[in-house]
């Protein structure tokens, strides 16, 4: 009598098949998701260059960004990390939105003189707001010139190197109005523009009188407080949520003079200050 084969697989096979089966689901998976976040990681970072690198290329340009406001001539730019406030009076909370503004720095037209570049600004009356007039009355305050904001792609955060805090301060990039020449100073202090502008058209609104061109002077009149100096940006791909040990060096020379001053530093380069 001829045997029949035995058709179908054993319960030991498919256990097998399904289990070799989900070992290279998953490992797509994996793989899948570790070649996303290196992604974003790079776009992270090269978007942050790319942010930086434009600031540079507006000042180069100024025609790009409009013809100035009457006798006022725009100069450069105030990149500020770290206010606390948004445009529109909210509260921003930069440990977990790391918002970036950036302003129109104008200051008169005439009277160029000499001297370095920060006793230029402040003798030409350098500003990030203008006024506007009801008659020969300030009635309120509006910034300067454009203002732009910026924020880095999939969460990532700014930080400083040795620490995983974001980054805080500000930084003038303005032109020399002789020479022409591209100047970057940096600073701890957060020029809080927002609040100053909603402060002071609150106190115009009610009848009061606001010193609006101290705005950005203040901060150029105190020692030391602008001046040239070496950033090291860390970007952290992982934002707030982890102290990830994996950080991109981007690098701003000191006293940058274009765009080429914006340097990404290699992630396993003896460069790169990022690493802890």
């Amino acid at each position: 009598m001829k045997k029949h084969k035995k058709l179908g697989f054993t319960l030991i096979e498919v256990s097998l098949f399904l289990a070799v089966t989900g070992l290279l689901f998953m490992g797509i998976i994996i793989g899948t998701q570790n070649a996303l976040n290196s992604q974003r990681f790079y776009d992270s970072t090269q978007n942050f260059v790319e942010f930086l690198k434009n600031v540079y290329s507006q000042v180069s340009n100024p025609q790009s960004q409009g013809q100035g406001n009457g006798d006022l001539a725009i100069y450069g730019k105030l990149v500020v990390f770290g206010q606390n406030t948004g445009l529109d009076g909210t509260t921003v909370n930069n440990d977990s939105i790391q918002r970036v503004y950036v302003y129109d720095v104008v200051g008169d037209a005439v009277g160029t003189g000499s001297g370095d570049v920060l006793n230029m600004m402040i003798s030409l009356n350098a500003n990030v707001v203008k006024p506007a007039y009801g008659g020969a009355t300030v009635t309120k305050l509006d910034y300067a010139g454009l203002v732009e904001d910026y924020v880095p792609r999939w969460d990532a955060q700014i930080e400083v190197k040795g620490g995983h805090t974001p980054y805080k301060g500000s930084i003038l990039i303005i032109r020399h109005p002789s020479s022409g020449t591209i100047n970057t100073l940096v600073s701890d202090a957060i020029v809080q523009v927002n609040s100053v502008v909603r402060q002071a058209n609150s106190v115009l609104a009610a009848g009061g009188s606001y010193n609006y061109k101290n705005i950005l002077k203040n901060y150029l009149t105190v020692s030391g407080s602008f001046k040239p100096r070496e950033i090291d940006f860390c970007v952290n791909p992982e934002g707030t949520s982890a102290a990830s040990s994996l950080r991109r060096n981007v690098r701003l020379a000191e006293n940058a003079r274009n765009s080429s001053g914006v340097m990404l530093l290699d992630l396993d380069g003896a460069e790169n200050r990022c690493r802890n």
